[in-house]
């Protein structure tokens, strides 16, 4: 019995014994592993991506910064020779003379008359002279052409039979539009010269009535309307009235003649016609009013021209 109590007596002293050898061996290793703080390094790896927020910030300094250079950038020049728009009205005296007229007739009313119009132009400033310009013009107006009332005969007709009463009625006048290409010349701020030419378009306005004068005429009184006039008309001044005149209307259409005469609408004039523009002038300009001019103009324009005219230049 003593045995087995000491054999009873060893036993939980081998269990103490073998619990205290494998504390010793679990220490053994913790001491044999490295320290926790030697895999921190790895930790710290991710580090860097922390300074991902600061590329917006760059990002967005870009555009303020090519925002204050465009700022600071002086603005472009615009071109030296660089055209101008302008605009202007213009008023004439019309005429066309014996002088011309007797060319192509023995007795004819001379024509002395008016035209107005509007224009639009562009005007660009010469590469080796600023104070030269290159001027493209168009314009739209009317010109009026109607002559007094009396004969016409042309230069190879006989005067007893061949001479006509004629009358320029409604207006009787040209409808225009025209482009002309003009050269303009400064001299100083003030005073300029311009000359041009062009051609354009003119729709016929009104009509024209013939109506016979008397056998009465010749050569040397065609041109007196007391002597040489239609048969019908009596006035004791000369001339005819438009009541004379109009009652012979009612005689057959084609039956004009110098004892017998008979009204009518002449036929062979064109709808249209062409336009020849030929001008010289001066100019004005007016220093306080920047753009500001006036012209003093004359010319050829299907008829001889003098007149003026007020522009402005943008």
């Amino acid at each position: 019995m003593p045995r087995r109590l000491m054999i009873v007596a060893l036993v939980p002293m081998l269990v103490v014994g073998l619990g205290a050898t494998a504390s010793a061996k679990k220490k053994a290793k913790a001491e044999e592993a490295p320290p926790a703080e030697a895999e921190s390094p790895p930790a710290e790896a991710p580090a860097p991506p922390a300074e991902a927020p600061a590329l917006p910030a760059e990002a967005a300094a870009l555009p303020a910064a090519e925002a204050l250079a465009a700022e600071e950038a002086p603005a472009p020049m615009p071109p030296v020779n660089a055209p101008h728009w302008g605009g202007a009205f213009r008023a004439r005296w019309v005429s066309v003379p014996h002088w011309i007229l007797s060319s192509f007739t023995k007795a004819s009313q001379s024509v002395s008359s008016y035209s107005i119009a509007i224009e639009g132009y562009r005007r660009k400033p010469d590469e080796d002279n600023p104070n030269r310009f290159w001027e493209v013009s168009f314009a739209v107006g009317y010109q009026n052409m109607s002559a007094p009332d009396g004969n016409w005969l042309g230069k190879n007709k006989i005067a007893a039979v061949d001479t006509d009463w004629v009358q320029f009625k409604n207006n009787f006048g040209f409808w225009t539009f025209d482009l002309t290409f003009i050269q303009r010349q400064y001299f100083n701020d003030v005073f300029g010269i311009h000359y041009g030419a062009g051609w354009g378009l003119a729709i016929i306005q009104g009509e024209i009535l013939r109506t016979s004068s008397g056998g009465a005429c010749t050569d040397a009184n065609v041109g007196d309307p007391s002597k040489c006039r239609p048969i019908v008309c009596t006035s004791p001044g000369g001339g005819c009235t438009e009541g004379e005149l109009q009652g012979t209307q009612s005689r057959p259409l084609g039956s004009d003649k110098a004892d017998a005469p008979r009204r009518f609408r002449e036929n062979s004039v064109p709808g249209a016609i062409l336009i020849i523009n030929l001008l010289v002038g001066f100019d004005f300009r007016i220093p306080s009013v920047k753009g500001l001019e006036f012209r003093l103009e004359g010319g050829f324009y299907d008829a001889l021209f003098l007149g003026g005219g007020l522009a402005y230049t943008y």
